[in-house]
């Protein structure tokens, strides 16, 4: 077995098509053309991580794209960890362990400020115990007819941790191709981020703040339920029309993690210092 950093080549992106499908059989959007719009075209830089080879097949993976945010006010350039994975005829915790620590370094040595991630139940202690992440929190999940109502001033007092929405990477994001998403007027400081989700009539909401708004984007309402995945710091946003998802109705809760990676990032994070959407990590 041998580790290698992740290439963005036609080829390259086959062969981790290839075992991601061989992982989630059921994820048919784990295709060359959604890779290579997150791997290849991102505005903020290409993939970072590592691919574990058996003879000529990936057989594990672990890959984060560059995102740019604001920690403590200050513009940076972060890593977004998204897609994990290990062949179903090769399990080992190991080999996961080892390209996730490879990756971390790596980042280390690039100079990205954090490395954060959305984990389900299953491996956030793993990746608390093993790789230093940080648990900060977990989602807030709830569904409602309506727009959230987002007071954007008191949201971002003692923020330390959000995304940093340049046109470019609106756009990008808002161009998946096995998702596309739209994003609408809010008003003169926010955007409206809505895509499809797996359940009909269901889509994913959330409020994206734009340093300059886009000018050509529709403003009109949305129909169908909205879906709310994320943080939002206490008493910076309503919920007219909203309703928490049990906990028994989730299909597996969803974590926020963190690890600071050079000595400007915070040490730790609070729930109410982070703001946090569905379009800043790749749920839909």
């Amino acid at each position: 077995m041998k580790f290698s950093e992740i290439r963005t080549d036609d080829s390259s992106i086959k062969a981790c098509v290839d075992l991601l499908q061989a992982a989630f059989p059921q994820a048919s959007h784990l295709n060359a053309a959604y890779l290579q719009w997150l791997y290849r075209h991102n505005p903020a830089g290409p993939v970072i991580g590592y691919n574990a080879w058996e003879g000529n097949k990936i057989i594990g993976h672990y890959a984060a794209i560059p995102v740019d945010i604001y920690l403590d006010g200050d513009a940076c350039t972060g890593l977004l960890a998204l897609n994990t994975a290990m062949h179903p005829d090769y399990r080992s915790a190991g080999v996961i362990y080892g390209l996730a620590n490879r990756t971390c370094k790596l980042a280390e040595r690039l100079g990205f400020a954090c490395i954060y991630a959305v984990a389900n139940a299953a491996s956030t202690p793993i990746l608390v115990k093993s790789l230093k992440f940080q648990f900060v929190s977990q989602l807030t999940a709830s569904v409602g007819v309506s727009r959230l109502q987002l007071d954007w001033q008191k949201a971002i007092i003692g923020n330390r941790f959000r995304r940093r929405w340049k046109e470019a990477t609106a756009r990008w994001r808002a161009a998946n191709p096995s998702n596309p998403s739209s994003l609408e007027l809010n008003d003169g400081n926010t955007m409206v981020f809505r895509a499809k989700t797996h359940l009909p009539g269901i889509f994913a909401h959330g409020i994206i703040p734009l340093e300059l708004p886009l000018q050509d984007c529709p403003q009109r309402p949305g129909l169908g339920l909205k879906l709310f995945l994320g943080l939002l710091p206490e008493n910076s946003c309503r919920y007219p029309g909203y309703l928490r998802i049990p906990e028994r109705l989730k299909p597996s809760p969803l974590n926020f993690i963190y690890r600071p990676l050079v000595d400007m990032a915070p040490r730790k994070l609070d729930r109410n210092e982070v703001i946090l959407g569905t379009h800043d990590f790749d749920a839909y």
